[in-house]
């Protein structure tokens, strides 16, 4: 019975940790536009750099 109670106490300490960050992250701004951070983070080579979508130099054309 005592880990048992042990056990539910420490899933509710967790869920309150995680409700306390999930709380800090959007307090923080951590949360906008996750799109973006999204295609940073699993497609980098095709999201757009600081400056801007990438302009297409002379000769790099794909026929």
């Amino acid at each position: 019975m005592l880990v048992t109670l042990a056990l539910f106490a420490a899933g509710i300490a967790m869920g309150i940790g995680g409700a306390l960050i999930w709380a800090w992250g959007v307090r923080s701004g951590q949360f906008r536009d996750l799109e973006k951070t999204k295609e940073q983070l699993f497609w980098p080579d095709l999201a757009p750099g600081p400056e801007g979508p990438a302009a297409e130099k002379p000769g790099d054309t794909d026929t």
